[in-house]
C-alpha cells in the first residue's frame, strides 16, 4: 500500500515538473518572439538616407539655389561658422545641408530627427545631454569638406518636426563642436535642436 502511494506521488511530481518546464519554455519562446518583433519595429523606424560631401567654391555662393528653411551653424556657443538648410526634392525626399563659411570645414556630422517636438525621441542622457554617438544619421569627412548633404526618404512626410544637427568643425584655432541654432536641450551643455516648419517650402517646390 505504501509502495503504491509512493509511486503515485513520484508520478504526480514528474507530471507537475513536466508541465512547469513546458510552461516556462513556452513563455521564454513567446518573450523571445516579442523581443524580436520589437527590435524589428525599432530597426524599421529609421528612414533610408544617403550622405554626400563636397569641397565647393564659396565664391559663387550667391548663385546657389535659395533654401526654403535655414538656420545658422554655431561653433563654440557663439560663432557663426556656416548654415544648416533644408530643401524638398521632386521625388518627395528632402535634403538637409551643412555648409561652412570660408576658413572652416566639416570633419564629422551627426543628425537625428523627432516627429514630436513636445515629447522628443532624441537619445539623451539622464541629465538631458544629447548622445550624438547614437544619432540615427552620421558620417565622417576628410580633406577639407565644407558641404555635406543628407537626403532623407520618408514614407510619410511631415511639414513640422524637430531635428538636431551636430558637427565637428575645423577652423583657425582647431576643432570645435557646432550645432544648428535652435532650442536648448536643457542639459548641462549648450547643445540645441531645431523646430522645423516647412510650410514655406510649398511656395518653393
Amino acid at each position: 500500500m505504501n509502495t503504491n502511494k509512493t509511486q503515485f506521488m513520484n508520478l504526480k511530481n514528474r507530471i507537475w515538473t513536466t508541465l512547469a518546464f513546458t510552461t516556462m519554455s513556452f513563455l521564454t519562446i513567446s518573450c523571445s518572439q516579442d523581443d524580436e518583433s520589437i527590435n524589428q519595429e525599432l530597426q524599421t523606424e529609421k528612414d533610408s538616407y544617403t550622405v554626400s560631401d563636397f569641397t565647393v567654391s564659396l565664391e559663387n555662393k550667391e548663385a546657389e539655389e535659395q533654401a526654403c528653411f535655414t538656420r545658422d551653424l554655431i561653433a563654440g556657443q557663439h560663432e557663426v561658422v556656416g548654415q544648416v538648410s533644408i530643401n524638398i526634392n521632386d521625388d518627395a525626399s528632402w535634403t538637409l545641408t551643412y555648409q561652412t563659411i570660408d576658413g572652416w570645414s566639416l570633419s564629422e556630422t551627426h543628425l537625428d530627427l523627432s516627429k514630436d517636438c513636445t515629447m522628443s525621441s532624441f537619445p539623451v542622457t539622464k541629465s538631458g545631454n544629447p548622445q550624438v554617438g547614437k544619432f540615427d544619421y552620421a558620417a565622417n569627412h576628410e580633406g577639407g569638406v565644407n558641404k555635406v548633404e543628407y537626403t532623407i526618404y520618408q514614407d510619410q512626410f511631415s511639414w513640422n518636426f524637430c531635428f538636431a544637427a551636430h558637427a565637428v568643425v575645423d577652423g583657425p584655432q582647431g576643432s570645435e563642436t557646432a550645432w544648428a541654432k535652435g532650442e536648448s536641450f536643457g542639459g548641462k551643455n549648450w547643445a540645441m535642436y531645431v523646430q522645423a516648419n516647412l510650410i514655406g517650402c510649398l511656395q518653393v517646390t
